[in-house]
């Protein structure tokens, strides 16, 4: 069985942020339904469209979903929009505060007349209070928090590669959606969930924030470096490759363990390097040691004598490599789900639970896939929605 089955979620959501907090919950089971805009559809979908002719994006957040395309500004569209909202348990949207609104949509009605209704309403900076206006993008969240200057080499920064702004959201999105229904279990009460991407990602950056706050230390840019742990980053190899060692850290035993494994027992007690903090201060003259070292043997020798030894260390992979790592097939991450362009790859729901099934039936629909099942099952005949399209209300 699936955790989330007759749990029935309106998505008004584009991009990632909403979308991938959905995913999820459509691979715990729930029956999402994903309004987009007749024509275009999400704007994700015109990433590119190297997925058979279908968006990568897509491909990646909107699984398991079905698509109906509403026109919303419109009173025939907002009616719709009304009566299947009033069959739903969840409503999320993530357009920029106050665009709903504009289309009629009265949220304060909803709540009132469906008092177990959970909203989730995703925005950049919130549903009040300043910037709450603006649009907001993951670059922008991730330059607005203050993470970009903490990425990249010392002489230039860089953007985090994956959305991480936008993940954050979807993830907190899926966590309070679940905490909502978990409470109105209990107690009835729907929930009017406000998520901020800026809040989201700052509870991410980890210790940053106490470095300035009790230190007065920006993180500054480190590279493939950490910001307060030596030895730890990735070291070429005899062969070109390179190995990921985390060594560095407060422990002597840990220090000791890596110390003979490169072959510099002699370094455990340098007083130049003897603690943590030690190695931190002089790394420019500890680091040239250490990929001496490490140089002097292929990738294959330092993961097995790492391993050994008992310090965590990896390869440090291509993407493609990544892709056909062991981890990947030992648990069958990679499903086929059939959709309108062919069986389309998709990730697994990470979590593996004894009792529960997780969820890859749909593919990503096509915009309006599944517009007339939906409107059927709100009771209008073929008629109505005929009438409807002409109207161009839906697609």
């Amino acid at each position: 069985m699936s955790a989330l089955e007759g749990i029935r979620i309106v998505d008004v959501t584009q991009g990632v942020s909403g979308p991938m907090a959905t995913r999820l919950l459509s691979q715990m089971g729930a029956d999402v339904i994903k309004i987009e805009r007749p024509g275009a559809g999400d704007l994700i979908r015109l990433w590119d469209d190297i997925v058979n002719g279908m968006g990568s994006g897509h491909a990646w957040v909107n699984p398991g979903k079905r698509s109906l395309a509403l026109d919303l500004k419109t009173p025939d569209g907002l009616k719709v929009f009304e009566d299947l909202v009033a069959t739903a348990d969840i409503l999320i949207e993530n357009f920029v505060p106050g665009t709903m609104e504009s289309f009629g949509v009265d949220f304060d009605r909803l709540r009132r007349e469906q008092p177990g209704l959970i909203i989730c309403r995703i925005s950049g900076f919130g549903q009040d209070g300043p910037y709450k206006d603006r649009s907001a993008l993951d670059l922008i969240i991730q330059g607005e928090s203050g993470l970009i200057s903490t990425n990249g080499t010392a002489e230039a920064p860089a953007k985090i590669s994956v959305s991480l702004a936008d993940i954050s959201g979807s993830m907190y999105a899926c966590v309070s959606i679940l905490e909502s229904l978990y409470h109105r279990e209990r107690t009835g009460e729907g929930q009017l969930i406000d998520l901020a991407l800026f809040d989201a990602v700052m509870t991410w950056t980890g210790y940053f924030p106490y470095m300035w706050w009790y230190g007065e230390k920006l993180p500054g840019r480190v590279g493939l470096n950490h910001h307060t742990m030596f030895p730890y980053g990735a070291y070429e190899c005899a062969d070109g490759r390179s190995v990921i060692v985390a060594a560095g850290a407060g422990s002597r035993d840990q220090w000791l363990k890596f110390c003979t494994a490169i072959g510099h027992p002699k370094l455990v007690d340098d007083p130049l390097y003897a603690t943590n903090r030690l190695r931190m201060d002089n790394r420019e003259s500890l680091d040239p040691i250490v990929r001496a070292a490490v140089k002097a043997h292929p990738l294959a020798y330092w993961e097995d004598r790492f391993h050994a030894i008992g310090i965590p260390a990896g390869a440090m992979n291509n993407f493609a490599e990544g892709l056909s790592h062991p981890r990947i097939a030992h648990r069958g991450f990679v499903k086929e789900v059939d959709s309108a362009v062919g069986p389309v790859k998709v990730f697994d729901f990470p979590p593996q639970i004894s009792g529960l099934e997780s969820v890859n039936r749909l593919g990503p629909p096509l915009v309006g896939e599944h517009t007339d099942v939906v409107l059927a099952e709100l009771g209008l005949d073929e008629a109505a929605i005929e009438k409807l399209r002409a109207a161009g209300v839906v697609q």
